[in-house]
């Protein structure tokens, strides 16, 4: 569960800032859910205050655990295998109580994608709820 802290008015893109409820964690993400088609929904229902259920996509390079170790570098526990959000098959991942998604295209060189190192470059907002992000359905 996630409370919406902030959330811009960008055209298109724009920026929401986000809190983990359990954990007390604040993401800065991107929504891009406009970019849909007149039938499609996005996620501009969403209330400052308000609490949702979201699902954050990690945008980045995954590495092996052995290869790569800063600061700005998140380590992954794989706690969800084979999974889709629409049509993106996914991995679940937590770190630190937090949970998250990687593509599964992304680890896909990777020797033991039971746990690894993610350089993140940006998170995505790809679920609220029942809404998917419409690019995935």
């Amino acid at each position: 569960m996630h409370k919406l802290l902030f959330a811009s008015d960008g055209i298109m893109t724009r920026h929401v800032k986000l809190e983990n409820c359990e954990t007390g964690k604040v993401e800065l993400c991107f929504d891009d859910s406009d970019l849909r088609h007149d039938n499609q929904k996005d996620f501009w229902f969403m209330k400052i205050g308000c609490k949702y259920e979201c699902k954050i996509l990690l945008f980045g390079l995954a590495y092996d655990l052995s290869e790569v170790n800063e600061e700005s570098c998140i380590i992954c526990e794989t706690i969800g295998w084979d999974l889709s959000i629409g049509n993106l098959k996914v991995l679940q991942v937590e770190n630190n109580g937090n949970i998250y998604y990687v593509a599964i295209n992304d680890v896909e060189e990777l020797s033991d994608i039971s746990r690894f190192i993610f350089r993140c470059s940006r998170k995505d907002l790809i679920q609220v709820n029942d809404v998917i992000y419409p690019s995935f359905l």
